[in-house]
């Protein structure tokens, strides 16, 4: 029920501010905090182990987006990403405030920086929305380890490589400051990540 009354919140302000073009002041940066679904092709941990199975990985950031000219869009962000490791590797480790001796097993974290820049087109017959494409590049840190654990083993993943990708966009403008961005991208890599599915939300504009 709460899910219920919260999208029908969510209509009813979409409703009411959709001929209300005229009291929005229109900004052209800033500021907000992101969410991608990546989905990740097979892997090796290793160059010489053995094939291991990709994934979805998940991808929560904050990005700085601008808009120069009514028809142009750039951004630029940095993104924490965690994926499920599906042929993990086991450590035993020490807790060295309890002494508690226990069995753990890897997970797979990392970080990447993005900026990418393209055309917007906004049609004149539905205020605030907007749509476009962009491309980008996307570079990828991950590794493979032991959360928590300073002297276990860690393999960097090579094979997730950093990627050019085009990103095709929908935009709504819900607030002076508040817009939502719903987004897909495709990674020309041939290793790593292949497409994602986002979200960005600013939270400031200016």
């Amino acid at each position: 029920m709460k899910l219920v009354s919260t999208i029908g919140m969510s209509l009813c302000l979409f409703a009411a501010n959709v001929n209300a073009k005229s009291e929005i002041n229109f900004y052209d940066y800033s500021i907000g905090v992101s969410y991608q679904n990546l989905t990740a092709s097979d892997y090796r941990a290793t160059s010489d182990g053995p094939l291991i199975n990709g994934g979805n990985a998940h991808a929560i950031g904050l990005y700085y987006k601008g808009e120069p000219h009514p028809y142009l869009q750039f951004a630029t962000g940095l993104d924490y990403m965690y994926m499920d490791d599906t042929s993990p590797f086991t450590q035993t480790v020490k807790n060295e405030l309890t002494g508690q001796v226990s069995n753990k097993e890897s997970s797979i974290t990392g970080f990447a920086m993005y900026a990418e820049a393209g055309f917007k087109f906004a049609p004149d017959s539905i205020d605030r929305l907007s749509i476009g494409v962009l491309g980008g590049y996307r570079y990828n840190n991950i590794e493979r380890s032991v959360f928590r654990c300073d002297s276990c083993e860690s393999q960097e993943l090579s094979d997730f490589e950093s990627s050019m990708y085009a990103k095709g966009f929908i935009e709504y403008q819900l607030t002076q400051d508040v817009h939502i961005q719903l987004n897909y991208s495709t990674f020309f890599a041939d290793n790593g990540f292949d497409n994602g599915l986002g979200i960005h939300i600013s939270v400031f504009g200016f």
